[in-house]
């Protein structure tokens, strides 16, 4: 903001903690004793005589040192093209939406397609409002689980696909299709995986009785719900909880802990080893 060196001087606490006034005899002996203690200090100025008309205080290199200390927003170069395949409702796909396009989270990933095996369902329209390319490809049309993979790796490339989520898909995928996606395919999974893997998983925390499940973001392996965990949220499980009332608890979790995977793995900060686990990259 246009505020003066003068008033930033006044109200700025340059990151100081407390100031001590000290001999210059002792400036040593109290530097060792404070940093003994788990401080970090340093000197920061000196005391001397001034004038009567003179600055009772002086700071240099006031406005070089905040200027330095700014660091712009980070510029995405590139924004990784993503496509969300999704067979319903497409709640999941909205969360993802509303993220990437929120110009305020400058997100390194861009939706650009959305896939459905099932026509005319809800997550199609929302795509369509959010001005996203919409492809039906629907499974019915195929004689064979590796025909509509086929089909659906080809619609992916012509489309020039990086990144793809698995949003309430509901079809299981040939090894030969996930292999061609090793790495850049992500899925979400209504339980704090490896715990109450499958189709029926909040019904299995509620009947093992736990108090706490969730949801998890992992990359896509060919085994079900079994790659490597990127991300999950946690959600409690109450007394008298029915299925129902649990999956609404994680779907809340879900729309937090799906756009955070993506945008760690469309900016790079998170991948696939060739060891089958992640590789941090912060």
């Amino acid at each position: 903001g246009k505020i003066s060196d003068h008033e930033m001087s006044r109200t700025f606490n340059c990151g100081l903690g407390a100031v001590l006034i000290v001999g210059q005899g002792d400036v040593q002996d109290v530097l060792t004793i404070l940093s003994d203690n788990g401080g970090r200090p340093g000197i920061v100025g000196t005391v001397v005589k001034v004038q009567d008309d003179a600055e009772l205080v002086q700071i240099d290199h006031l406005t070089s040192s905040l200027h330095a200390s700014w660091t712009r927003p980070k510029l995405v170069e590139h924004r990784k093209r993503v496509a969300v395949l999704i067979s319903g409702s497409g709640t999941n796909l909205q969360a993802l939406i509303d993220h990437t396009q929120d110009k305020s989270k400058r997100s390194a990933a861009e939706i650009v397609l959305v896939i459905s095996n099932v026509p005319d369902v809800p997550g199609l329209t929302r795509a369509q409002k959010a001005g996203i390319k919409t492809v039906v490809i629907d499974h019915k049309g195929y004689k064979s689980r590796a025909e509509f993979d086929a089909a659906v790796h080809e619609a992916l490339v012509q489309h020039g696909i990086e990144l793809v989520c698995l949003a309430g898909f509901m079809r299981i995928l040939t090894g030969e299709f996930v292999n061609k996606w090793t790495g850049r395919m992500l899925n979400i999974h209504p339980s704090l995986l490896p715990s109450f893997k499958g189709a029926h998983a909040q019904q299995l925390a509620i009947e093992a009785r736990v108090r706490i499940s969730g949801c998890t973001v992992h990359f896509v392996a060919e085994e079900v719900d079994a790659g490597a965990i990127i991300v999950q949220e946690s959600v409690p499980v109450y007394p008298g909880d029915t299925r129902d009332m649990l999956a609404e608890r994680i779907k809340t979790a879900e729309h937090v802990a799906f756009p955070a995977a993506l945008e760690m793995v469309a900016s790079e900060r998170v991948q696939l080893g060739p060891d089958g686990k992640l590789v941090w990259n912060w």
